[in-house]
């Protein structure tokens, strides 16, 4: 296979980006540039002790400058032939087509499986097909007008902390500014990466377990998973280059300890608190929480899915016939070993990724003012219409869940956020047997590597595919190429049977974290302090997302 990833290039487009570090990072550049922060793909090198070198801190280390305008290309590694797939028919061969000839590929596996054992995201095959059906039903106690109470919950007490914080700061002694200039406009230090981190996981443990999370046991948790994250981009450069994958995981072994541990001692402690059915007891003294109905759930092998509606499950004629083919027949529901993988994947997979985005969403409204006034509006707008059964129209009541229906303009910049920034940056597929991807042949064994960082950025998809503009996503401004490329060359939560199950659980608690903080606080930008991108499991800022809050005056 012919590939222009051995080939250099002077980029047609670099931006405005000051000097690069080895790894692909940049240094912050101001924030009188027209695009917002990225780390911009690095010139080719053939030394291949070089280009791994530059992603062992991010894996955007890897990427060239040739990466953004292929369709398709490889690079042989030490005998693994490695293929970046960003044309949108391929892409759709490898993920939805053809899902079972491009499996999850073994690296995905042996990298989180320190820290989710064989839950679903580290299974393949009939095993997987399993835990889709068992956590697919238990998801349906997640219907987004359900957990809509426990998502405004945390929004309250995120705000409450920001208001203890805002009056721990008005009395601070010591040298500041003035009393007059606090009454006035008083400012809040806002990481929001470590902000968002914290609502985001008090929702997904409200949802799991039916208890607030404690922050200072949080921040634990969330320090051994930010190093179990740098040690796997790591690790996984150094398994490319053949190293014992036991050795390699025994690097991940510690802080994924911790982290698995204080999920299973706090699933035995709502399982003391709030017991389930048994001999004296009944089902109603149970919470109808997530916990609940992962336990409660039985397997129908009957019923095959591929965790995709309306596309039938390989082999499903068969099964017709035999509803046990191609099922694994162990018990049919989950052990209690498996009920901590699955909690594991949940929690990691439910508050990572959205926290993710919305640190960056508030980056980016920092950045665009004039963004961040049209949202401000159109809350105001809805919270001044309709109101809810039995409340008068008012600035100030919480907004409901049909109100986040009637934010379209708030939706959009979610939308452009994700494409500019997904949390998952790289899916990594195992080519099963020889196959054809286009006019390229692709090997048994191959790394198919499909990037929503690059084909959300790809020159030949997005117009200006750097700049940030919403609009994109306003169906009654997107001009008709870019409404083409919304459906094609859009995939943060990735594409067919392995699409993330929780896409719009994660929209609704974003939206309505993002709304409600703006509703009472101006973001503003933190001079010489943009973040310093990497890609690691997700995209994450090495030193946070330093921002400003100001009190919007009350109206």
């Amino acid at each position: 296979m012919s590939s222009p990833l051995t080939t250099g290039s002077t980029p047609a487009h670099e931006g405005t980006a000051a000097p690069a570090n080895p790894d692909g990072s940049r240094e912050p550049s101001g924030l009188d540039s027209s695009e917002p922060i990225w780390p911009h793909p690095q010139p080719f090198t053939a030394n291949l002790l070089k280009r791994f070198s530059r992603g062992l801190g991010s894996w955007f280390g890897l990427l060239n400058e040739w990466d953004f305008r292929i369709g398709i290309g490889s690079t042989n590694v030490l005998g693994l032939e490695m293929v970046l797939v960003n044309q949108p028919d391929l892409v759709r061969q490898v993920l939805v087509e053809e899902p079972d000839t491009f499996p999850k590929h073994p690296y995905t596996q042996w990298i989180l499986e320190p820290l989710i054992g064989q839950g679903l995201f580290a299974v393949n095959g009939a095993e997987w097909q399993r835990q889709r059906r068992l956590v697919d039903q238990a998801l349906q106690v997640t219907q987004l007008r359900r957990v809509f109470p426990l998502m405004q919950g945390a929004v309250l007490a995120m705000l409450e902390r920001l208001e203890a914080q805002g009056a721990a700061q008005q009395a601070a002694p010591g040298p500041g500014p003035s009393q007059a200039d606090r009454a006035n406009t008083p400012e809040l230090s806002f990481d929001a990466q470590e902000a968002m981190s914290l609502v985001t996981a008090d929702v997904i443990v409200r949802t799991i377990l039916s208890t607030p999370l404690d922050p200072c046991e949080a921040r634990t948790i969330f320090a051994a998973f930010e190093r179990y994250q740098r040690r796997a981009s790591l690790v996984m450069v150094l398994r490319f280059l053949r190293l014992p994958k036991s050795w390699l995981q025994r690097l991940l072994q510690t802080d994924a300890g911790l982290i698995r541990s204080w999920i299973a001692s706090a699933m035995a402690e709502r399982c003391r608190s709030q017991p389930g059915p048994g001999p004296n007891s009944n089902a109603a003294s149970e919470p109808e929480d997530l916990l609940a109905a992962l336990k409660r759930a039985t397997d129908r092998p009957d019923t095959p899915t591929t965790g995709c509606p309306g596309q039938a499950a390989p082999g499903a004629a068969a099964m017709a016939s035999d509803p046990m083919a191609g099922v694994d027949q162990r018990d049919s529901r989950f052990s209690q070993d498996e009920l901590i993988d699955q909690v594991c994947v949940l929690f990691l997979a439910g508050h990572e990724t959205s926290a993710s985005a919305l640190a960056m969403a508030c980056y980016l409204l920092a950045r665009y003012p004039e963004t961040q006034a049209r949202f401000a509006q159109e809350i105001q707008q809805v919270r001044r219409g309709v109101p809810l059964p039995g409340a008068p129209a008012s600035d100030h009541r919480p907004l409901g869940y049909e109100d986040l229906r009637r934010l379209p303009y708030g939706t959009a910049l979610l939308q452009e956020t994700l494409r500019l920034y997904p949390p998952l940056s790289f899916f990594i597929r195992e080519s099963q047997a020889p196959s054809q991807l286009g006019e390229s042949r692709c090997p048994m064994g191959a790394l198919l590597a499909i990037s929503p960082w690059v084909i959300q950025r790809h020159e030949q998809h997005w117009s200006e595919p750097n700049r940030f503009r919403p609009e994109r996503f306003l169906a009654n401004q997107a001009n008709e190429e870019e409404k083409q490329w919304a459906r094609d060359a859009y995939l943060p939560f990735g594409l067919g049977p392995r699409k993330c199950p929780g896409a719009a659980f994660a929209l609704q608690e974003a939206l309505l974290v993002l709304a409600e903080l703006i509703s009472r606080y101006e973001l503003l930008g933190e001079p010489g302090q943009e973040p310093d991108l990497v890609g690691n499991l997700t995209l994450r800022s090495r030193n946070g997302v330093q921002l400003r809050l100001r009190r919007r005056a009350e109206g």
